[in-house]
């Protein structure tokens, strides 16, 4: 019996061209969670995404695995993972952007997430993410605190440079400028895995959400996946069921094609 479900949310809760959580998703999951079953967040974005671009329109979940993983708590903002990038590696990620200064870069701390610089290929990528440009902050800042992701609006052709200088650390590509790296013990997975533990789920008891490269950690980790029918080749290849596109309902069939809400 499925016990909790995780979603990832852009191409998957919310639509890259709605931006919003729809009104059936919303009853949805205020359902789903009425009928005893546990919904989680599991998502690349930040806490403050969420907050800022009120794409989940204040649909309550019963916890958050964001960052990729970096960064889960549950409910109560309480966090039960915190593992920013190691200071070495961002060090060596500072000198790349001292040498190539046309590299503009996102980074995501504790709460707060700033821009390095805003140039025409930040405003292409923040216009595909729906989301308001972040403010500006000097380099420096990404030595000082904690950063959880560090996010390079670089092509495939200068991931290179970051990954050269960054071993602690893995990546994951979710757009032909943009990237997110991480801590190697990291992602999605890691972030599911920690959730069943402090909740007692066991495999068999958890579906998951996806349609990204950065959702295949998840879905590896749960009894049952679901990709959405928008979702890329490789993850609808690994997934045990494919839905609809997230603009036709995908996650509300999929609840119903199996049984966790009435048809």
């Amino acid at each position: 019996m499925i016990k909790a479900v995780f979603f990832d949310i852009d191409g998957t809760l919310v639509s890259f061209r709605q931006k919003f959580l729809s009104d059936q998703l919303m009853a949805d999951l205020s359902a789903l969670r009425g009928r005893g079953v546990k919904a989680f967040i599991c998502s690349g974005r930040a806490l403050q995404d969420l907050e800022n671009t009120g794409m989940l329109r204040g649909a309550e979940f019963d916890g958050y695995v964001t960052i990729n993983g970096q960064f889960c708590c549950g409910r109560d903002g309480i966090p039960y993972r915190d593992r920013p990038i190691d200071l070495e590696d961002m060090r060596g990620a500072y000198q790349v952007l001292l040498n190539h200064p046309e590299i503009p870069v996102l980074l995501e701390g504790n709460g707060e997430s700033w821009l390095t610089q805003i140039n025409d290929r930040v405003r292409e990528i923040y216009e595909f993410l729906h989301t308001e440009l972040y403010p500006l902050c000097p380099l420096e800042r990404m030595l000082e605190g904690k950063v959880y992701q560090f996010v390079p609006f670089a092509t495939p052709g200068e991931e290179g440079l970051f990954l050269d200088v960054m071993p602690g650390c893995i990546h994951t590509r979710w757009h032909p400028k943009g990237m997110d790296i991480m801590p190697r013990d990291g992602g999605k997975g890691v972030g599911v895995r920690m959730t069943m533990e402090r909740y007692g789920f066991a495999r068999e008891e958890i579906m998951a959400f996806g349609d990204g490269e950065n959702d295949m950690s998840m879905m590896a980790e749960v009894g049952l996946s679901v990709a959405m029918g928008n979702g890329e080749e490789q993850v609808k290849a690994m997934a045990d069921y494919v839905t609809d596109t997230v603009e036709n309902g995908g996650v509300s069939k999929a609840l119903r094609h199996f049984g966790l809400l009435p048809g």
